[in-house]
Protein backbone atom coordinates (compact mmCIF):
# COMPACT_ATOMS: atom_id res chain seq x y z
CA UNK A 1 0.00 0.00 0.00
CA UNK A 2 0.91 3.70 -0.91
CA UNK A 3 0.85 6.38 1.52
CA UNK A 4 1.14 9.72 -0.49
CA UNK A 5 2.10 11.28 3.11
CA UNK A 6 4.96 10.07 3.27
CA UNK A 7 6.16 10.25 -0.45
CA UNK A 8 7.36 13.96 0.24
CA UNK A 9 8.88 16.06 2.77
CA UNK A 10 9.56 19.21 0.29
CA UNK A 11 5.32 19.47 -0.32
CA UNK A 12 2.13 18.50 1.24
CA UNK A 13 0.38 16.02 -1.00
CA UNK A 14 -3.82 15.11 -1.05
CA UNK A 15 -5.61 13.04 -3.19
CA UNK A 16 -7.40 14.90 -6.01
CA UNK A 17 -10.90 14.92 -6.36
CA UNK A 18 -14.08 16.02 -8.71
CA UNK A 19 -13.61 19.46 -7.12
CA UNK A 20 -10.18 19.74 -7.63
CA UNK A 21 -10.71 19.43 -11.50
CA UNK A 22 -10.72 23.18 -12.17
CA UNK A 23 -7.14 23.81 -10.68
CA UNK A 24 -6.22 20.34 -12.21
CA UNK A 25 -7.37 21.78 -15.94
CA UNK A 26 -6.06 25.33 -15.43
CA UNK A 27 -2.42 23.58 -14.70
CA UNK A 28 -2.82 21.36 -17.60
CA UNK A 29 -3.90 24.24 -20.38
CA UNK A 30 -0.84 25.99 -19.04
CA UNK A 31 1.59 23.20 -20.55
CA UNK A 32 -0.04 23.17 -24.46
CA UNK A 33 3.18 21.31 -25.59
CA UNK A 34 2.48 18.27 -23.77
CA UNK A 35 -0.72 18.18 -25.44
CA UNK A 36 0.79 18.34 -28.83
CA UNK A 37 2.40 14.76 -28.45
CA UNK A 38 -0.45 13.43 -27.03
CA UNK A 39 -3.94 11.97 -27.59
CA UNK A 40 -4.96 13.35 -24.56
CA UNK A 41 -7.20 16.39 -24.20
CA UNK A 42 -7.29 18.62 -21.13
CA UNK A 43 -10.60 18.76 -21.05
CA UNK A 44 -12.74 18.37 -17.90
CA UNK A 45 -14.28 14.67 -19.20
CA UNK A 46 -11.00 14.27 -19.63
CA UNK A 47 -9.38 14.65 -16.40
CA UNK A 48 -12.21 12.99 -14.57
CA UNK A 49 -12.38 10.18 -16.83
CA UNK A 50 -8.30 9.89 -15.93
CA UNK A 51 -8.84 10.18 -12.35
CA UNK A 52 -10.93 6.86 -12.46
CA UNK A 53 -9.01 4.77 -15.12
CA UNK A 54 -6.67 2.16 -14.35
CA UNK A 55 -4.50 -0.42 -16.28
CA UNK A 56 -5.57 -3.61 -17.16
CA UNK A 57 -6.18 -5.84 -13.60
CA UNK A 58 -5.51 -2.96 -11.20
CA UNK A 59 -8.41 -1.95 -8.98
CA UNK A 60 -9.27 1.67 -8.01
CA UNK A 61 -7.64 0.74 -4.28
CA UNK A 62 -4.15 0.68 -6.07
CA UNK A 63 -4.36 3.75 -8.00
CA UNK A 64 -3.58 7.53 -6.38
CA UNK A 65 -4.18 10.58 -7.87
CA UNK A 66 -2.77 13.13 -6.33
CA UNK A 67 -1.56 16.51 -5.97
CA UNK A 68 1.46 17.82 -4.40
CA UNK A 69 0.96 21.28 -2.54
CA UNK A 70 2.75 24.62 -1.57
CA UNK A 71 0.53 25.95 0.64
CA UNK A 72 -2.61 26.53 -1.52
CA UNK A 73 -1.15 26.29 -4.54
CA UNK A 74 -1.20 23.14 -6.64
CA UNK A 75 3.08 22.00 -7.69
CA UNK A 76 2.21 18.97 -9.45
CA UNK A 77 -0.35 16.38 -10.28
CA UNK A 78 1.34 12.39 -10.38
CA UNK A 79 -1.00 9.62 -11.18
CA UNK A 80 0.40 6.61 -9.38
CA UNK A 81 -0.26 2.93 -9.70
CA UNK A 82 1.03 0.18 -7.12
CA UNK A 83 1.78 -3.22 -8.56
CA UNK A 84 1.78 -2.87 -12.13
CA UNK A 85 3.13 -4.10 -14.64
CA UNK A 86 4.27 -6.73 -11.78
CA UNK A 87 4.14 -6.56 -7.82
CA UNK A 88 7.45 -5.08 -7.63
CA UNK A 89 7.12 -2.16 -9.84
CA UNK A 90 4.92 1.48 -9.89
CA UNK A 91 3.58 2.80 -12.39
CA UNK A 92 3.37 6.79 -13.29
CA UNK A 93 0.40 7.54 -15.32
CA UNK A 94 0.49 11.11 -15.52
CA UNK A 95 2.79 13.87 -14.36
CA UNK A 96 2.34 17.40 -14.59
CA UNK A 97 3.67 20.28 -13.59
CA UNK A 98 3.07 24.14 -12.20
CA UNK A 99 4.83 25.97 -15.17
CA UNK A 100 5.49 28.38 -12.27
CA UNK A 101 7.52 25.87 -10.66
CA UNK A 102 9.62 24.63 -13.91
CA UNK A 103 12.93 25.10 -14.32
CA UNK A 104 13.90 25.43 -11.28
CA UNK A 105 14.14 21.54 -10.17
CA UNK A 106 11.43 21.01 -8.68
CA UNK A 107 10.33 18.17 -10.76
CA UNK A 108 13.12 16.53 -10.38
CA UNK A 109 13.52 16.48 -6.36
CA UNK A 110 9.85 15.43 -6.50
CA UNK A 111 10.33 12.47 -8.79
CA UNK A 112 13.85 11.59 -6.67
CA UNK A 113 12.04 11.36 -3.47
CA UNK A 114 8.91 9.31 -5.11
CA UNK A 115 11.16 6.91 -6.26
CA UNK A 116 13.43 6.66 -3.02
CA UNK A 117 10.03 6.16 -0.92
CA UNK A 118 8.85 3.41 -3.31
CA UNK A 119 12.23 2.05 -2.80
CA UNK A 120 11.98 2.19 0.69
CA UNK A 121 8.27 0.23 0.53
CA UNK A 122 9.55 -2.64 -1.61
CA UNK A 123 9.61 -1.59 -5.01
CA UNK A 124 12.00 -2.47 -7.41
CA UNK A 125 11.57 -0.81 -10.72
CA UNK A 126 9.15 2.06 -11.50
CA UNK A 127 7.57 2.47 -15.10
CA UNK A 128 6.25 5.11 -16.88
CA UNK A 129 5.55 5.64 -20.51
CA UNK A 130 6.96 8.87 -22.82
CA UNK A 131 5.29 10.41 -25.75
CA UNK A 132 7.47 9.86 -28.14
CA UNK A 133 8.56 13.88 -30.21
CA UNK A 134 7.74 15.14 -26.81
CA UNK A 135 11.52 17.04 -26.15
CA UNK A 136 10.60 18.24 -23.05
CA UNK A 137 9.06 14.83 -21.41
CA UNK A 138 11.84 12.84 -22.86
CA UNK A 139 14.77 15.20 -21.67
CA UNK A 140 13.04 15.17 -18.01
CA UNK A 141 12.74 11.63 -18.01
CA UNK A 142 15.98 10.51 -19.27
CA UNK A 143 17.45 13.31 -17.01
CA UNK A 144 16.18 11.76 -14.14
CA UNK A 145 17.07 8.33 -14.93
CA UNK A 146 14.59 6.47 -16.61
CA UNK A 147 15.86 4.54 -19.79
CA UNK A 148 13.24 3.48 -22.72
CA UNK A 149 12.33 -0.11 -23.11
CA UNK A 150 10.32 -0.15 -25.93
CA UNK A 151 8.02 1.50 -28.23
CA UNK A 152 4.35 0.94 -28.25
CA UNK A 153 1.34 2.20 -30.06
CA UNK A 154 -1.82 3.55 -27.98
CA UNK A 155 -4.19 4.74 -30.19
CA UNK A 156 -1.88 5.55 -33.40
CA UNK A 157 0.44 7.51 -30.59
CA UNK A 158 3.66 5.93 -30.20
CA UNK A 159 4.75 5.83 -26.50
CA UNK A 160 8.40 5.29 -25.03
CA UNK A 161 8.14 2.59 -22.42
CA UNK A 162 10.73 3.55 -19.74
CA UNK A 163 11.83 2.74 -16.73
CA UNK A 164 13.85 3.14 -13.43
CA UNK A 165 15.34 0.62 -11.56
CA UNK A 166 15.62 1.11 -7.63
CA UNK A 167 18.78 0.87 -5.83
CA UNK A 168 18.47 -1.60 -3.58
CA UNK A 169 22.35 -2.69 -2.94
CA UNK A 170 22.82 0.06 0.30
CA UNK A 171 21.24 -1.00 3.47
CA UNK A 172 20.38 1.32 6.48
CA UNK A 173 19.78 0.02 10.21
CA UNK A 174 20.14 1.32 13.15
CA UNK A 175 22.79 0.23 15.36
CA UNK A 176 26.53 1.18 17.22
CA UNK A 177 29.41 1.51 15.26
CA UNK A 178 32.62 1.32 16.28
CA UNK A 179 34.99 4.12 16.83
CA UNK A 180 37.64 2.51 14.43
CA UNK A 181 35.23 1.96 11.85
CA UNK A 182 33.47 5.80 12.15
CA UNK A 183 37.49 7.41 11.68
CA UNK A 184 37.83 4.91 9.04
CA UNK A 185 34.35 6.50 7.08
CA UNK A 186 35.38 10.66 8.31
CA UNK A 187 38.56 9.82 5.76
CA UNK A 188 36.04 9.13 2.90
CA UNK A 189 33.89 11.90 3.56
CA UNK A 190 33.85 15.65 4.38
CA UNK A 191 33.04 15.57 7.81
CA UNK A 192 36.54 14.59 8.68
CA UNK A 193 37.20 18.46 9.63
CA UNK A 194 34.39 18.90 11.81
CA UNK A 195 35.93 18.01 14.96
CA UNK A 196 38.61 19.53 17.16
CA UNK A 197 42.19 17.75 17.78
CA UNK A 198 41.67 18.01 21.49
CA UNK A 199 41.30 14.78 22.72
CA UNK A 200 39.64 13.41 19.64
CA UNK A 201 40.08 9.71 20.25
CA UNK A 202 38.58 9.68 23.42
CA UNK A 203 36.05 11.74 22.35
CA UNK A 204 35.33 9.87 19.65
CA UNK A 205 34.49 6.46 22.10
CA UNK A 206 32.40 8.57 23.53
CA UNK A 207 30.38 9.94 20.61
CA UNK A 208 29.79 6.42 19.58
CA UNK A 209 28.03 4.85 22.53
CA UNK A 210 25.94 7.73 23.59
CA UNK A 211 24.52 9.35 20.91
CA UNK A 212 20.61 8.50 21.00
CA UNK A 213 20.07 7.37 17.48
CA UNK A 214 23.08 5.72 15.50
CA UNK A 215 21.79 5.14 11.95
CA UNK A 216 24.86 3.44 9.78
CA UNK A 217 24.45 2.86 5.84
CA UNK A 218 26.21 0.12 4.24
CA UNK A 219 26.64 -1.35 0.90
CA UNK A 220 26.56 -4.87 0.00
CA UNK A 221 29.71 -5.76 1.03
CA UNK A 222 29.27 -3.97 4.47
CA UNK A 223 31.17 -0.97 3.98
CA UNK A 224 29.70 1.93 5.66
CA UNK A 225 28.92 4.36 3.28
CA UNK A 226 26.72 6.56 5.23
CA UNK A 227 25.96 7.58 8.94
CA UNK A 228 23.76 9.75 10.88
CA UNK A 229 24.14 10.56 14.73
CA UNK A 230 21.36 12.20 16.59
CA UNK A 231 20.30 13.20 20.05
CA UNK A 232 16.56 13.39 20.81
CA UNK A 233 13.98 13.01 23.71
CA UNK A 234 11.71 11.19 21.34
CA UNK A 235 8.86 13.47 22.37
CA UNK A 236 9.43 16.95 20.98
CA UNK A 237 13.48 17.17 20.01
CA UNK A 238 16.03 15.86 17.44
CA UNK A 239 19.32 17.87 17.53
CA UNK A 240 21.29 15.65 14.20
CA UNK A 241 25.06 15.77 15.30
CA UNK A 242 26.51 14.36 12.44
CA UNK A 243 25.39 13.18 9.10
CA UNK A 244 27.66 11.90 6.37
CA UNK A 245 28.40 10.15 2.83
CA UNK A 246 31.43 8.85 1.61
CA UNK A 247 32.28 10.82 -1.40
CA UNK A 248 31.74 7.49 -4.05
CA UNK A 249 28.00 7.30 -2.91
CA UNK A 250 27.09 11.19 -2.97
CA UNK A 251 24.07 12.04 -5.04
CA UNK A 252 22.54 8.28 -4.71
CA UNK A 253 19.80 9.78 -2.12
CA UNK A 254 21.44 8.31 0.66
CA UNK A 255 21.37 10.92 3.04
CA UNK A 256 17.83 12.21 2.44
CA UNK A 257 16.92 8.54 3.68
CA UNK A 258 19.24 8.62 6.73
CA UNK A 259 17.33 11.93 7.80
CA UNK A 260 14.17 10.58 6.89
CA UNK A 261 14.71 7.27 9.19
CA UNK A 262 15.97 9.46 11.51
CA UNK A 263 13.22 11.52 12.47
CA UNK A 264 10.77 8.43 12.27
CA UNK A 265 12.74 6.54 14.50
CA UNK A 266 12.33 9.94 16.88
CA UNK A 267 8.77 10.36 16.78
CA UNK A 268 7.82 11.45 13.34
CA UNK A 269 7.17 15.02 11.68
CA UNK A 270 4.28 15.76 13.51
CA UNK A 271 5.46 15.70 17.06
CA UNK A 272 9.21 16.15 16.40
CA UNK A 273 11.06 19.50 15.25
CA UNK A 274 14.38 18.68 13.81
CA UNK A 275 17.71 21.06 14.11
CA UNK A 276 20.86 20.92 13.24
CA UNK A 277 24.61 23.05 12.28
CA UNK A 278 24.81 23.06 8.44
CA UNK A 279 28.18 23.39 6.92
CA UNK A 280 27.51 25.82 4.38
CA UNK A 281 27.80 23.69 1.44
CA UNK A 282 25.15 21.25 2.82
CA UNK A 283 22.31 24.24 3.18
CA UNK A 284 21.23 23.37 -0.30
CA UNK A 285 20.51 19.95 0.42
CA UNK A 286 19.03 20.85 3.47
CA UNK A 287 16.96 23.52 2.41
CA UNK A 288 15.30 20.45 -0.35
CA UNK A 289 13.92 18.54 2.49
CA UNK A 290 12.12 21.49 4.12
CA UNK A 291 14.63 22.95 6.44
CA UNK A 292 15.19 27.19 6.71
CA UNK A 293 17.10 28.92 8.65
CA UNK A 294 16.28 29.67 12.75
CA UNK A 295 16.54 32.95 14.22
CA UNK A 296 15.70 31.38 17.95
CA UNK A 297 18.81 29.27 18.61
CA UNK A 298 21.08 30.35 21.44
CA UNK A 299 24.90 28.62 22.21
CA UNK A 300 27.66 28.80 24.92
CA UNK A 301 30.39 27.39 23.56
CA UNK A 302 34.22 28.05 25.11
CA UNK A 303 35.81 24.52 24.02
CA UNK A 304 39.48 24.48 22.91
CA UNK A 305 38.95 23.77 19.08
CA UNK A 306 42.22 23.05 17.22
CA UNK A 307 40.82 22.72 13.41
CA UNK A 308 42.74 19.55 11.93
CA UNK A 309 41.49 17.11 9.27
CA UNK A 310 41.43 13.21 9.97
CA UNK A 311 43.49 11.21 7.46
Amino acid sequence: MIEISKITRLYKTRELRESDVDAILELCRKNPLFYEHTEAEATRERILEDMKATPPGIGLEDKYFFGFYEGDELVAVMDLVDGYPDPGTAYIGFFMMNPSYQGKQVGTAIIRETVEYLGSIGKTAVRLAIDKGNPQSTHFWTKNGFEVLFEADVNGWTKLVAEKKIQKSIRINEERITAEEYVEFLKRTDLGSQYPKERFAERIEKLVKNVSISLVARNEAGLVVGVLFGLTDFCYWLYVTDLGVDRHYERQGIATRLMKKAHELAGGEKDIAVYLIANENAVPFYQKLGMKFSDDVMQYNHIDWTEWTVE
